[in-house]
């Protein structure tokens, strides 16, 4: 009977522990996943093209509402190879951008386009509490002269697709894939270092819509009409002057 009633007893510690412990295990779980922020998000990525030719200005527009959020953002842009971003004139712009910058790679500023290869930048905004604020960041980009065209087009189009958006918030969040259209990626934590961080992406339910530049292409099919016509008035020039030059003298 005795033996009965201390089984008993330690049944019930046992529950009792066993209870306790899986209810700290799980109010350690909601602290350490907070993602609730993420049903309230709405965010809108667009892009605008300022300037002509080839050196223009990437106006990309955020709309973000995230109900006083708090924690950093970051854009990721797939570069396509006909475009480059100048590292020395970021870096001379100083106090008028509203981001920082990282770049992926080194970049060739005289590098053609047809020997050229893509690349990613990470962009930063200066924010640290977001808002439904709308956030404006434009990056000044330049085009690579193109490979001479063989067909007769004289213009090449290049497409710039919208960049990632990615989030961090302060609170962690490690399981945003319970939620619809999020998911966990690996991106450097700043600008100014290469080390990882995880970041939430927002996978938008309607694509944003990319923008399309036209750069001028040299056609091949002209190199004999101009360079006959080049070496046709280089001749008309030489004899008119030596003709002028002649006459002076014997007057």
């Amino acid at each position: 009977m005795l033996l009965i009633k201390r089984m008993l007893v330690y049944l019930l510690l046992f529950s009792t522990f066993a209870y306790l412990l899986e209810s700290h295990s799980t109010n350690n779980d909601d602290a350490s996943n907070d993602c609730r922020f993420l049903e309230h998000v709405n965010s809108d990525v667009s892009l605008t093209l300022l300037k002509t030719g080839f050196h223009r200005e990437l106006v990309t527009t955020v709309q973000f509402n995230t109900h006083g959020f708090l924690g950093k953002l970051l854009l990721v842009y797939s570069w396509p190879k006909d475009i480059y971003v100048d590292p020395y004139q970021l870096v001379s712009l100083g106090e008028q951008r509203n981001w920082e910058m990282l770049l992926d790679s080194t970049i060739d500023l005289e590098m053609p386009a047809h020997k050229s290869s893509g690349f990613h930048t990470y962009l930063y905004p200066h924010l640290e509490e977001l808002t439904a604020e709308q956030i404006n960041l434009t990056v000044p980009i330049h085009g690579r002269y193109q490979k001479p065209s063989f067909n007769g087009n004289a213009f090449e189009s290049v497409i710039i697709h919208p960049p990632d958006l990615l989030l961090r918030p302060v609170k962690n969040c490690i399981q945003p894939q319970k939620l619809e259209s999020y998911t966990m990626v690996d991106a450097p934590c700043t600008a100014n270092n290469s080390s990882t961080c995880q970041w939430i992406k927002v996978n938008h339910q309607k694509l944003p819509g990319p923008v399309t530049l036209q750069f001028p292409v040299g056609d091949v099919s002209l190199v004999i009409p101009v360079s006959g016509g080049t070496l046709l008035v280089t001749i008309i020039c030489c004899v008119v002057l030596s003709i002028s030059a002649w006459r002076r003298q014997i007057m």
